[in-house]
């Protein structure tokens, strides 16, 4: 598996409308993508400007395909929100517990 982090901070007075495109607009857009497993938005508890996303794909292919494609739209659409540029970092996940719950859901549901 592989992780993304993306890491935002948000013009002043834009917190709630970089938060409510990223729940709207962000996380359809990213359950729509081919290796996409799961998402995290994570905001500050001490600089409410401050926001992180990591997304968890099942290869790096399938997250860099996702970025080229429908990711550079929605970092274009939410540059008005954005002071400065996104800090993009990239992880191979070495342990996840999501993946093995993931698993359980789908053999408790068949």
């Amino acid at each position: 598996m592989y992780a993304r982090m993306i890491q935002f901070t948000a013009k002043p007075g834009q917190e709630k409308d970089l938060s409510k495109v990223m729940q709207e607009r962000g996380l359809p857009t990213l359950k729509q993508q081919p290796g996409f497993i799961e998402a995290l938005g994570l905001s500050s508890d001490t600089e409410s400007n401050q926001f992180v996303g990591i997304t968890i794909w099942k290869s790096k292919e399938d997250a860099d395909k996702a970025l080229a494609s429908q990711g550079q739209q929605l970092l274009q659409s939410i540059r008005p929100l954005l002071a400065g540029e996104p800090s993009i970092r990239t992880f191979n996940v070495e342990v996840a517990t999501m993946h093995s719950v993931g698993v359980a859901r789908a053999a408790t549901s068949t």
